[in-house]
């Protein structure tokens, strides 16, 4: 975008800070979703191997 637009029209400015704003929210999400799944991947397995201890318990 034309930075002389964006000192000339509030809406543009808004506008580009906005998008600059959800980029900078969405970067690390890849990160955080494969700790996420890492996480309940683990808590899958601890439930399977607490129901083979309670059965052989």
């Amino acid at each position: 975008m034309n930075p002389v637009k964006l000192d000339t029209d509030p809406a543009a400015a808004v506008s580009a800070l906005a998008h600059a704003e959800l980029q900078a929210v969405e970067q690390p999400l890849p990160e955080d979703r494969a700790s996420a799944l890492g996480r309940l991947s683990r808590i899958s397995e601890a439930e399977t191997e607490a129901r083979r201890g309670y059965r052989t318990g």
